[in-house]
């Protein structure tokens, strides 16, 4: 499943939990179906407070209790159910928002769930058997299975569905290939490239293309390999076209990089740390690379997190925790300018309508970075215990200032509200449903 942040003030850590984060947006799946509902007259912000799980309207006019003893990780919602997984469960979870005395049921049964997600109105799912399947995720029952791919290898699990089309890692001939099909399950399954997509993370999709990460020595989980290739292809299927075949990036070096729109970040020669576990972002140096291979060098340190203001300026953070504003032309850094931040942790961009936000966080506050390159102050706002996504305006956070209440900053980080009376454990999902 993929990889989601469950920001918690009770432990007092990041924790990492079994499914997806969608950019900037906490919940069981990446979803697309919040961007068609970001118009609707309420957006909600659901927490968790002694164990309870609540819901409160985005502008804090009303706040439901929903479940008592909630332990559940990767919630999501329709706006008519709740998802959401056990930790010690196979099954998803699922709870109705509109019947006050409904019970916690096991949407799938006893089904082993390796992966889900989450598409405009189906829910897709990848079981033990390597299976893919989709349903109606407002259906009555399970009883609506379409079985859309029946070769999934189940050792390399995420899968997406972009532009009208599923893609996964798959078995042919007992070997793992990405292969893509219709999200419907029909018609004939399209064999992209030998090897594995190896995180959520290293699907990317543009307006009109997509560009997927493969590692083509999936089976090595020992040495970093010259291994990562970047491939693109249309939107909606078409004959893929491989960056940099002759130049694969080190896995090291892809795991340790993101996306930054029109710019795939990756961390030349950077290493695993003392315990074996981690990357060492103290090593290495940080380098992009286009959707044609092109190849250049954007800092001396690694970066740890970069975002894309426009199509030729970028704002990152070091291994340093400096911050910087570079812009490109001509395939070149032509001028980084210093922000005067330390201690910076993250940086994210997020899109409301047509209005970029880019937010900085440093260890103790953040900071919205305007249009003249100044910066607005967000006091006590921390990257671990914050949300601020596409499509539902205002960050959420955790204010560790007033005993651990919830609250909400304008995109502007001029204003901001109160949600919440109490002390809030964990944010679970900021969501237009």
């Amino acid at each position: 499943m993929k990889a989601l942040q469950l920001l918690s003030r009770k432990t007092g850590v990041l924790l990492l939990v079994l499914l997806l984060a969608a950019l900037g947006t906490v919940g069981g799946g990446r979803q697309s179906h919040t961007a068609a509902a970001a118009a609707s007259a309420k957006s909600y912000v659901y927490y968790v407070s002694d164990d309870v799980l609540y819901r409160v309207t985005t502008d804090g006019s009303e706040t439901q209790k929903i479940v008592e003893n909630y332990d559940g990780n990767g919630l999501d919602s329709t706006g008519k159910y709740l998802y959401f997984y056990y930790d010690d469960g196979m099954g998803i979870q699922r709870l109705s928002l509109s019947d006050p005395d409904a019970l916690i049921t096991s949407f799938l049964g006893d089904r082993n769930i390796l992966f889900y997600l989450f598409e405009g109105p189906y829910l897709y799912f990848l079981d033990d058997t390597g299976h893919i399947y989709r349903t109606l995720a407002d259906a009555d029952d399970d009883s609506q299975l379409t079985l859309i791919a029946d070769n999934a290898d189940v050792n390399f699990r995420a899968f997406d569905v972009l532009g009208g089309r599923i893609y996964y890692n798959a078995l042919k001939n007992n070997t793992t290939w990405v292969a893509s099909r219709s999200r419907d399950g029909s018609g004939a399954i399209q064999w992209i490239a030998s090897g594995a997509i190896q995180k959520s993370k290293f699907y990317h999709p543009y307006a009109t293309s997509i560009n997927l990460m493969i590692d083509n020595k999936p089976a090595e989980t020992e040495y970093s390999l010259n291994s990562m290739v970047l491939y693109t292809l249309p939107l909606s299927g078409g004959a893929p076209k491989a960056a940099n075949a002759k130049n694969p990036l080190e896995s090291n070096a892809a795991t340790a990089g993101s996306w930054s729109d029109h710019y795939f970040l990756f961390n030349k020669g950077i290493k695993v740390d003392a315990t074996g576990d981690e990357l060492d972002y103290n090593t290495g140096k940080g380098f992009l690379m286009d959707k044609n291979g092109k190849i250049l060098q954007l800092s001396q340190n690694s970066v740890t997190s970069i975002s894309e203001i426009a199509a030729n300026k970028l704002v990152y953070a070091d291994s340093k925790g400096k911050a910087y504003i570079s812009t490109l032309a001509n395939g070149k850094v032509t001028s980084s300018k210093p922000l005067p931040l330390t201690n910076v942790q993250d940086v994210r961009t997020v899109k409301n309508g047509t209005t970029l936000t880019t937010v900085l966080f440093t260890a103790a506050d953040a900071y919205v970075l305007n249009a003249d390159s100044s910066l607005t102050k967000m006091t006590g706002v921390e990257s671990d215990y914050s949300v601020i996504t596409d499509d539902i305006p205002g960050l959420y956070y955790i204010n560790g200032l007033d005993n651990d209440c919830l609250y909400r900053y304008s995109n502007d980080g001029k204003t901001k509200i109160k949600l919440s009376t109490g002390p809030v454990s964990y944010l679970a999902l900021v969501s237009a449903k």
